[in-house]
């Protein structure tokens, strides 16, 4: 491992030197589906999860700022001692109401809520069974647990059974999974997973990470989409995707939620998220209740326009089924310059290669939005087209 670490630090310092690094561009400014990157100038934005265009919505900025006149700018101390502000149990009372009931508990980070969730709900006489392309936050937690962790092949549910077969002499048994993988654009087959879960007594924990507001008939994940919601243990989602703020949450049990609010050190250990952040939170989530249905409607109209065009272009996809959009470029090199290229052609995608992705994969992650117009949508279709012919990909 530290032979492939230095190798990956060398590849960085190289694009950097070599002038076609797009990694860490500055954002001079943000505006609708327009970023300001210098040198390139005004760039069209195809790398956020920003997938209903929330962010930009002025309800949010209107909420921001009435939250800090409000309650100034942070939030004293641990949310233990000293409490969150009324914005904050109004965003985790909202999200009772829309998940049917469940207990929600606001978390200043998707991060710390899925590492958080995961540690507590196992230990050391339990076995945490995670998919190998979890995200890491997911795998943090099963090695801060203390519990065996053990993996299987991407959506390998015949392999996922042989492990629930194998730890039989566990006291627990917790299968963890995304919904939507951010990288392949693919979902996790939470139908069979919940089948093998109530067949070995396993408990499910999934990511919604990528997928909370923007899948399934309410927006409430892959979970839903499946119709398998209320046989998820522990639902983790995020404010910094779909729901255009910052932060995460965690819809589970009442006995859990305590249990985490009491004991979780990324929750007791770690100030709570900034009022500005629960208010904008709290105005996305009302404009989901209302506007939902039709933004996410549009979502799924781009996506399909899209990946029809990408396909017909000759370009490969993966096996992406949503509106994560990898464009697999394989080699990174070539991935880093493509990115770099696109820029100068006035777009912003986002490179992703290894460790990110598996070594040899390089992929350019397209995150398609409900904002994205037709001619942004041609825009893109046409340079990635020239330049699967321009770099041979």
């Amino acid at each position: 491992m530290k032979a492939d670490l230095t190798a990956l630090d060398d590849s960085y310092l190289r694009w950097e030197q070599e002038g076609v690094s797009p990694f860490f561009p500055i954002v001079e400014s943000n505006q609708a589906n327009t970023v300001t990157i210098e040198p390139h100038g005004e760039l069209t934005m195809f790398g956020s999860c920003d997938y209903l265009g929330l962010s930009q919505r002025p309800e949010l900025k209107r909420a921001a700022i009435e939250a800090i006149e409000r309650f100034g700018t942070n939030t004293y101390a641990s949310q233990l001692i000293c409490g969150h502000t009324r914005i904050h149990h109004s965003v985790e009372e909202k999200l009772r109401k829309m998940s049917g009931g469940r207990a929600a508990i606001m978390f200043p980070s998707g991060m710390s809520a899925s590492a958080g969730s995961v540690s507590a709900l196992a230990g050391p006489e339990d076995v945490v069974i995670n998919d190998r392309l979890s995200h890491s936050s997911l795998f943090m937690g099963s090695r801060l647990s203390g519990a065996e962790v053990r993996t299987f092949p991407h959506n390998s549910t015949k392999r996922l059974e042989t492990l629930l077969k194998q730890t039989g002499d566990k006291r627990r048994r917790v299968i963890v999974v995304d919904g939507l993988y951010s990288a392949d654009g693919d979902y996790a087959p939470l139908d069979r997973i919940v089948e093998l879960a109530e067949a070995y007594d396993a408990k499910v924990v999934v990511d919604e990470a990528h997928s909370f507001g923007s899948i399934g008939p309410s927006g409430l994940g892959v979970a839903e989409h499946f119709g398998v919601l209320d046989k998820i243990d522990v639902l983790v989602g995020t404010m910094s995707k779909t729901l255009g703020s910052i932060g995460g949450f965690v819809l589970t049990h009442d006995w859990f939620e305590r249990q985490l609010r009491y004991m979780s050190a990324s929750y007791t250990s770690s100030r709570g998220s900034a009022p500005a952040v629960a208010g904008a939170t709290l105005a996305s989530l009302d404009l989901l209740e209302r506007q939902g249905d039709e933004l996410r409607a549009r979502l799924v109209a781009n996506t399909e326009k899209l990946t029809a065009a990408l396909r017909e272009a000759g370009l490969d996809l993966i096996n992406t089924r949503s509106h994560i959009v990898p464009v697999l470029v394989g080699d990174e090199d070539r991935t880093v310059s493509v990115a770099k290229w696109l820029m100068g052609q006035g777009l912003i995608v986002a490179p992703f290669v290894y460790p990110h992705v598996p070594a040899g994969s390089g992929r350019l992650r397209v995150g398609v939005s409900s904002r994205h117009t037709q001619d942004e949508l041609d825009h893109l279709v046409g340079a990635l087209t020239e330049a699967k012919t321009k770099f041979g990909f």
